[in-house]
């Protein structure tokens, strides 16, 4: 594959098919909103339309998250610069870390929106330690900040939903 390939892959995958690209700001919240959408729409086609079972479909996407690492580290170091180390177009940070709190939840909408407001919460402000990933050289500094707040998300949400009973949408 020559150069000008895995670039162009690079520029597709690290921006979320040009999410990050948008025009409106807040790249990273679309990129999240969007992860959560494709994950609805992947649930309801394979498991009720094609009747593939839950744990399968967690088996899959647990598989498909531990790619997108690879994929992401690969991918977002050919999109990094030195004077550009975590570029606003980068979005598939976003994607990744939304998508480890939503894969592991028992599915449900307002679960999953709750999700998606406390991930954007800890990726925007980045609480100690999730601030201390971002130190890590190149790709696992732009990935791992957001694994952590994926990570710290799954587990906030599981603590209110021991606390509270969420309304299942």
């Amino acid at each position: 594959m020559n150069s000008k390939k895995i670039t162009t892959f690079s520029k597709l995958v690290s921006s979320v098919f040009y999410i990050g690209y948008f025009p409106l700001r807040g790249g990273g919240s679309w990129a999240a909103l969007f992860c959560l959408i494709y994950f609805i729409l992947l649930r309801y086609l394979l498991v009720d339309f094609f009747d593939l079972s839950e744990n399968l479909f967690l088996i899959i996407n647990l598989i498909i998250l531990i790619l997108y690492l690879p994929l992401g580290i690969f991918t977002i170091n050919r999109s990094i610069s030195k004077e550009d180390p975590d570029p606003h177009h980068v979005v598939f940070d976003e994607w990744v870390g939304m998508y480890i709190p939503i894969v592991i939840l028992e599915y449900n909408l307002f679960a999953f929106i709750l999700a998606f407001f406390i991930f954007r919460f800890f990726d925007i402000f980045k609480p100690y330690p999730i601030n201390k990933f971002e130190e890590l050289p190149k790709a696992y500094g732009v990935l791992g900040d957001d694994i952590v707040a994926g990570v710290f998300t799954l587990i906030f949400v599981l603590i209110i939903e021991s606390f509270i009973e969420l309304p299942v949408i």
